[in-house]
């Protein structure tokens, strides 16, 4: 009799076709860690904030050279952790979130142009930024609006900073300034970090009525003898998908 029931219950499962595997927790290895299974929105930079471990010893350990280039479902060794902790998607911003990040027209300040930067590295973020132009009196972060690779930052993640949240302008009237995070002598821009500028600039040229032709490279600067934003920056190509979006 149990022989029989043990075939049924055989049976059922070869017909049954493809099964559903149950959810396994990460399991604690010795060497102190545990390895965190990436789930859907989950980015390298997110996963190192929660686990509060330096982003590169975790591409170091695991051998990860893009921190922007991990998979659903592949398994990080996180050294140190104890279990496994959750783990909050990141959310792209659009068009609403960046104009909430913008803020309503500001009267202080007549903005009329827009100088776009590149910070000739290649990771960082605002609070890195303000960290070094302090220690170079330039009285904190020299941007109002820093745009991350996914070193330092989210990718495509737009940061705000001081000066644009106090209208204070930096050395040029009116001009608003942009930095994205990223060498490009040596770099493109990320998927992600084009979106969001063209989404940023389409914004401000429209709540400031800037013109396409006050838009431009730091370089483009009369009297200003700099490579910044880099060879392998197209300020067209931003301004043309920029449009697109209207």
């Amino acid at each position: 009799m149990q022989k029989a029931v043990f075939l049924i219950l055989l049976l059922c499962l070869v017909f049954s076709g493809c099964a559903t595997v149950p959810y396994q927790q990460p399991q604690a290895v010795p060497s102190g860690g545990i390895f965190h299974i990436v789930g859907s929105g989950q980015t390298l930079y997110r996963i190192s904030k929660v686990y509060a471990v330096d982003i590169k010893q975790i591409m170091r350990i695991n051998n990860i050279k893009d921190p922007n280039q991990i998979g659903i479902g592949e398994k990080l060794f996180i050294p140190g952790a104890r279990f496994p902790l959750s783990v909050e998607p990141y959310r792209q911003q659009n068009f609403e979130s960046i104009d909430k990040l913008i803020g309503g027209k500001h009267a202080q300040v007549k903005w009329r142009y827009i100088t776009l930067h590149h910070s000739a590295t290649i990771e960082g973020n605002a609070g890195a930024f303000d960290r070094n132009h302090r220690h170079r009196h330039m009285g904190g972060l020299f941007y109002h609006f820093v745009i991350g690779n996914g070193r330092g930052a989210e990718d495509g993640e737009i940061e705000v900073g001081w000066r644009w949240t106090r209208q204070v302008e930096v050395n040029r009237s009116g001009d608003i300034q942009i930095c994205l995070v990223g060498d490009f002598n040596r770099q493109e821009l990320t998927a992600e970090q084009f979106s969001a500028l063209a989404k940023l600039v389409k914004a401000l040229k429209q709540q400031y009525a800037i013109p396409a032709y006050n838009i431009r490279r730091h370089k483009d600067i009369r009297g200003r003898v700099t490579e910044c934003p880099g060879h392998n920056f197209n300020l067209q190509k931003v301004l043309a998908e920029a449009e697109r979006m209207g």
